[in-house]
């Protein structure tokens, strides 16, 4: 069985890297790749223990052209998840395996809550510099990030905190990102959940996407911009799924995100973006 799921894991990884479009598109793919990843995950986590479970999907996806801009983009994304009963986690560009996991039982209430530690691999597909906007600012390259994420759920609740290192000289940064989500309403066919997130960016993360060098300067008449580590965004979304029937589901979600400080103070987001972000996606979903 282990063997088996280790296989599935290489073929869903495979087929997310074979679906990504590159080029401009390829931070709006990512975007939306790590919207849908947080909208599955929201759902998924609260299922009973043990569960084993694919589900494959596609739909459409609104979000902006790169991030920073004001234009949106709409693509076609597929939905590739896996979860292996306790151990193994897929969502699209994200891969979790649980090392560490306790079980808490509170003498209050009765209830309890899980308390979940391990290692993650991520891909940040970059940024191309086709829209109009980010010519002459060069591409930012595929990044494979390693990295570590610690969860902990109880009753509707969870909170999570991932970190994430690139280690193929993409954006060459870390990142460090906490999320709160809350599930409202659970029926047998339909939840409705809400997360509310933030990132910080290193100083190399924040100069690959919102820096701006002597070179890009000369090239697009930006000023030359260099900023710092900082906090970079804070995000309010909600997530929605509905079971059809056993095998088919609809799941949707919508997003808005404030970029703050010195990615809201970078030319490409300040002079011809905005720091207003807003994202939407709808997806059929089959699970087997």
């Amino acid at each position: 069985m282990r063997t088996f799921a280790l296989r599935l894991l290489a073929v869903a990884c495979a087929a997310a890297v074979a679906a990504v479009p590159f080029g401009a598109q390829a931070q709006s793919f990512e975007r939306m790749a790590t919207g849908i990843t947080d909208t599955l995950q929201t759902a998924i986590d609260f299922l009973p223990e043990d569960v084993t479970n694919i589900r494959l999907g596609i739909g459409p996806s609104l979000a902006p052209e790169y991030e920073g801009s004001k234009h949106h983009d709409i693509h076609a994304v597929p939905v590739i998840s896996l979860r292996w009963k306790n151990l193994v986690e897929v969502d699209n560009n994200e891969v979790k395996v649980t090392a560490f996991r306790r079980l808490t039982q509170s003498t209050d209430t009765g209830g309890g809550g899980n308390l979940r530690v391990g290692p993650l691999v991520s891909i940040n597909f970059g940024r191309g510099e086709d829209a109009k906007e980010l010519k002459g600012m060069g591409s930012v390259g595929t990044s494979l990030e390693l990295g570590g994420f610690v969860s902990y759920s109880w009753n509707n609740t969870r909170v999570r905190l991932r970190i994430r290192q690139d280690v193929i000289s993409g954006h060459k940064g870390a990142t460090a990102s906490v999320d709160a989500t809350q599930v409202f309403l659970r029926t047998n066919k339909f939840a409705l959940g809400g997360i509310i997130s933030s990132t910080w960016g290193s100083a190399a993360y924040m100069k690959s996407f919102f820096g701006v060098t002597g070179t890009q300067s000369a090239k697009t008449g930006y000023a030359v911009y260099r900023p710092g580590s900082s906090i970079k965004d804070v995000t309010f979304g909600l997530n929605g799924n509905y079971v059809l029937n056993n095998q088919w589901s609809l799941v949707a979600n919508a997003g808005y995100e404030r970029l703050l400080s010195r990615a809201a103070d970078s030319p490409i987001v300040r002079l011809v973006g905005s720091p207003n972000q807003m994202t939407a996606s709808a997806f059929a979903v089959y699970s087997f």
